[in-house]
């Protein structure tokens, strides 16, 4: 019953797992009858359109690669910086042609603000950012920042479960690591609890960055100027839904931008599914 739900999971992402990614997120057990193979990756019988999207959208993701390790490049140059993962359906190689470039990031502690703003500063000269009415194909979205004394995620996840926190949790593609992703795995035990059998993340060797021979310090002075300066440009949605619940978080460990969160639709589209399947979510 744990793969249905897991498959109701994905199936809410429109993505067609491989039968190990579907073994990770799930706990052991027999695939139960309502599923299918199809060219290597696991439907509901049914739903087999989900597979051919998926091929069609895979073809993106070595550009999308391509451009996000330049961008980690960049960010490996920031000693504040100590972990770089791609993330959402982009870490799948699920991601439409025109989506941007979702990073997540943990800081050294007392960096937070300083990295944040010598991380995006670049992109921002460069135009590559999300702009609001312009098209997002390849930007650089730099939106969720934690620092390493801020390990455990579960305080921004929905009450009553987030099931696409979860899976974006467990999705994260690793693209440059000091070794702290160990202590960010485990520190993750709400999320962990419900996965029984997932493994941490394994690094593809060729996608990581390694670090930069010259990197820019950390300067303890630059923090408060450089948070006051952020604070100065938050936009007004930014101003107005930070700290009100889990999608705009904001203080000094932990910075999360997603002022467009679609995390409650998701949530009623899997429980949608697991209804239509008979299935406990």
């Amino acid at each position: 019953m744990i793969r249905l739900q897991s498959l109701a999971l994905f199936a809410a992402l429109g993505y067609p797992p491989t039968p190990v990614e579907l073994a990770i997120a799930s706990s052991d057990g027999p695939i139960d009858p309502p599923m299918e193979l199809v060219r290597g990756r696991i439907v509901f019988k049914g739903e087999e359109r989900m597979v051919a999207e998926h091929e069609a959208r895979r073809l993106f993701l070595p550009r999308k690669l391509r451009k996000a390790r330049r961008v980690v490049r960049w960010l490996a140059r920031l000693s504040g910086i100590r972990f770089v993962a791609l993330c959402n359906t982009t870490s799948l190689g699920h991601a439409r042609d025109e989506g941007d470039l979702d990073f997540f990031i943990v800081t050294r502690s007392g960096s937070i603000w300083q990295s944040r703003l010598c991380a995006t500063l670049p992109f921002k000269i460069l135009g590559i950012r999300p702009k609001p009415g312009m098209s997002e194909r390849d930007a650089v979205c730099l939106s969720y920042f934690v620092d390493d004394t801020h390990l455990d995620l579960a305080s921004h996840m929905l009450e009553h479960d987030d099931p696409y926190f979860r899976h974006w949790f467990l999705s994260l593609l690793p693209l440059y690591d000091d070794g702290v992703s160990v202590q960010l795995w485990h520190a993750n035990t709400a999320i962990l609890s419900r996965h029984p059998s997932a493994m941490p993340w394994i690094p593809n060797q060729d996608l990581l960055v390694k670090p930069a021979r010259v990197t820019l310090p950390v300067f303890a002075w630059l923090e408060r100027p450089a948070k006051w300066l952020q604070y100065k440009l938050f936009n007004t949605r930014i101003k107005q839904a930070m700290n009100k619940d889990t999608s705009v978080i904001v203080h000094d460990h932990v910075l999360k931008f997603h002022v467009d969160d679609g995390r409650e639709k998701f949530r009623q589209a899997y429980r949608d599914i697991c209804t239509k399947y008979g299935i406990a979510p």
